[in-house]
């Protein structure tokens, strides 16, 4: 009995220190990363509908917080995040909603490890070549478990799957994985138009 305890101990401790140890040469990964350019897919489940919305776009990131999410296609709406304020522009419509109040989330939209590890704990394993992350939060939010998967030696996902309070998952996709590439200002800069319908409002 001592003997099977102590196995399990020692295996326990094992895992816990490659955990740890994955999750430290990906921090050292993306600490690298100045800039992403990627295309992605989206798929979102609700029990309201019986088949997913799916939508595909593209997706930018520049230090420390510039974000860009470029809808194509039905869906025809950009995401634009400046690391102070969030604005929802759907062309089409001519109308943009801006949020403010939405620092704490940059770390969730631009998946950095580091920065999630304040509000999520954080568990790695590898499996054959492909790195499983699972983020669990440290206090009630709209989110209640991210998963991630990265291909070996890529510091940033390839896949990140978002349960919400309801159980709804969102899963994205990601391809044409472009690390670093020069990206100008004006890819994270809205301007409105005077014919724009601009709702405003402040997130806790």
């Amino acid at each position: 009995m001592k003997k099977t305890v102590l196995i399990v101990l020692s295996l326990l401790i094992m895992a816990s220190g490659t955990s740890a140890e994955l999750l430290d040469d990906l921090k050292a990964g993306q600490a690298k990363i100045k800039s992403v350019s990627a295309a992605f897919t989206q798929e979102k489940k609700t029990r309201l509908l019986s088949k997913p919305i799916r939508t595909s776009g593209h997706f930018l990131f520049r230090q420390p917080d510039m974000i860009r999410w470029e809808y194509s296609g039905g869906t025809n709406m950009q995401v634009i995040f400046n690391g102070y304020d969030l604005w929802l522009w759907y062309p089409g419509l001519k109308e943009a909603d801006k949020l403010s109040g939405l620092s704490q989330y940059g770390s969730m939209m631009r998946f950095d490890v580091l920065s999630l590890s304040k509000d999520y704990a954080i568990t790695a394993k590898k499996d054959k070549n492909i790195t499983l992350l699972t983020f669990l939060p440290k206090a009630k939010g709209p989110i209640t478990r991210i998963e991630m998967e990265l291909a070996e030696g890529s510091p940033f996902p390839r896949l990140v799957r978002l349960l919400d309070r309801n159980s709804e998952p969102t899963i994205i996709l990601f391809r044409d994985i472009m690390l670093n590439p020069d990206i100008p200002d004006s890819s994270f800069t809205f301007l409105p138009g005077k014919d724009v319908v601009i709702r405003e409002r402040s997130l806790p």
